[in-house]
């Protein structure tokens, strides 16, 4: 059988093949900013789309000057309104917030003072949004997974807004929703996950199941999170405030969280083995590369 045939694989069945865990594979992002677009997407949607080259050098020079921001393309399957939604989510632990704005086409972005919003308190939007990659095109798994996912959440859109949007990584982790303003990552989600999932996301507790960490944290610091609500089953999104991390050595790590209900602190030990399996983590890679996972050691209650 030759190599060609041999790599016609899906990346998010070989991770699944593998046992690969969720915990702790959110990418690190504090403040998102979505901006509605139409057109078709490519593996580089923003890059080669028809947005104006001055609002896209705008968006990129304000993206390089606040840190942790990341730019996703969200569009819908059936929009057809005149005005373009943009939107920024400030993913705070204590204080997430949502800024929503109707653009009457995409220059009035460089008529915002965009390093601002994300520190103000105009325009917010008062229900949270729900994000789904779809976009095939840059992998394959986003688009057989994710769309049927998105689709289904249509049918539950009450009270939230869902979104089809561009590359959130892991693609591997196929289909992954994003909860908006709090940054919760969820993976692997399928259309019969849909109902229970947004049932309990607007109800602020976390599905376990599917948690692949909150953006506001380090990598480290959602894995250390998902197992201290695991042993304590506890999945209240407020129960729970990350105070300090110590990393005493490369491999082993412990986070300390406070938890709100009777100020009782947690520390939480993690062993990280960055190489504990070769993979390939995306369909167009050429070659596997090494997968890290998270090891639960101890919890102790101060």
């Amino acid at each position: 059988m030759s190599e060609e045939i041999n790599r016609n694989f899906y990346c998010s069945e070989l991770s699944l093949q593998a046992n690969e865990e969720l915990p702790g594979t959110t990418p690190r992002v504090d403040v998102w900013f979505l901006l509605e677009y139409r057109g078709a997407w490519s593996d580089n949607a923003f890059v080669s789309s028809k947005i104006p080259e001055m609002v896209k050098t705008r968006i990129n020079d304000c993206l390089n000057s606040i840190p942790n921001s990341r730019l996703q393309l969200i569009k819908k399957h059936d929009n057809i309104k005149d005005m373009v939604k943009f939107y920024v989510c400030v993913s705070d632990e204590i204080d997430p917030k949502l800024f929503e704005f109707d653009l009457g086409d995409y220059e009035e972005l460089l008529d915002l003072d965009l390093e601002a919003i994300p520190s103000g308190e105009s325009n917010l939007c008062k229900e949270p949004i729900f994000l789904v990659c779809t976009n095939g095109e840059y992998d394959k798994c986003c688009g057989k997974y994710g769309v049927p996912v998105y689709m289904e959440a249509v049918k539950h859109e009450n009270g939230f807004t869902i979104w089809q949007t561009t590359h959130l990584g892991g693609h591997r982790f196929a289909a992954n929703v994003l909860f908006l303003p709090y940054g919760i990552c969820y993976g692997r989600v399928r259309e019969t996950n849909v109902p229970r999932l947004v049932d309990d996301s607007l109800k602020l507790k976390i599905r376990l199941e599917h948690y692949r960490g909150r953006s506001c944290y380090s990598k480290d610091v959602q894995a250390a999170e998902y197992f201290l609500r695991r042993k304590t089953g506890v999945n209240r999104v407020s129960a729970f405030r990350f105070k300090e991390f110590k990393n005493p050595d490369r491999e082993n790590s412990i986070a300390e969280f406070v938890s709100l209900s009777d100020n009782r602190s947690h520390l939480v030990h993690i062993q990280r083995d960055k190489e504990a399996f070769m993979n390939y983590t995306s369909c167009k890679d050429g070659e596997k590369s090494p997968v890290t996972q998270y090891r639960f050691v101890e919890i102790k209650g101060l």
